[in-house]
Order: C-alpha cells, then structure tokens, then sequence
C-alpha cells in the first residue's frame, strides 16, 4: 500500500507539473474571474507542493503518517482540478492544449519514475 500511494503521489504531482505553465499563461491573458481561479490554481500547486514534501521529510523520520501521505497524494488533484476547470469556461486560451498535457503527462510517466523519488527527496530535505 505505501509504494501505491507513493507512485499516485508522484504521477499527480507530475501532471500538475505539465499543467502549471498552461495555467500561469492563462493567469496572465485573462481578464476577470477565470484569473482568480488560474491564480487559485498556482496557489494551490505551491501548497501541496509544500506539504507533500514536508510528509516526504517526515517520511524518514518517525513521525510519519500512512494517512499523510495518502492525504497529501489525493491532493494533487486540487491543482489539476482548478486547470480543468479553467479549461470549460468560455474564451479560454488554449483550450485543446489540456488534453495534449494530460496525454504527455500519462506517457512520460513512466519514463520520469526512476528519477523523481531521487529529486523529490533531496528537494523535500533542503525545505524542512
């Protein structure tokens, strides 16, 4: 159970990363309320962000949590979420991009696994 919650982690934390730079160009075109929730959006990658590496930093100390890392995994939704709720409101710019992310992010996956537990953990120790 651990390495499926630690494989999810990583898969969403690796398609929010394909989704961020779509969302901040789409922070800075937009006008109006679509802006609120593109900068939401931001937010709410650098949030998780920040507590899924505190939970990886705790991961080798002993106060971790199962359930900790399970919340912190689901939480990467929140940012891929709001970008695909930025993607079905009217006059979005680069509405067909998102499924070309998602299907970039799905293939690449495989091939990024081997490396991102050996960048995240260093990146997780420097922060906490």
């Amino acid at each position: 159970m651990p390495n499926a919650v630690a494989i999810l982690g990583l898969f969403l934390f690796w398609a929010s990363l394909f989704w961020l730079p779509l969302t901040i160009y789409r922070a800075i075109r937009v006008p109006g309320r679509p802006k609120s929730w593109a900068i939401a959006a931001i937010f709410a990658f650098l949030m998780v962000f920040m507590g899924y590496t505190r939970t990886i930093a705790r991961a080798q100390t002993a106060g971790f949590s199962a359930q900790e890392a399970f919340a912190w995994s689901i939480a990467w939704l929140m940012p891929i979420g709001l970008a695909l709720y930025l993607r079905a409101l009217p006059d979005m710019p680069a509405r067909r991009l998102d499924k070309y992310l998602g299907i970039a992010a799905l293939l690449s996956f495989p091939l990024a696994l081997p490396t991102l537990p050996q960048i995240m953990t260093p990146i997780a120790t420097a922060l906490w």
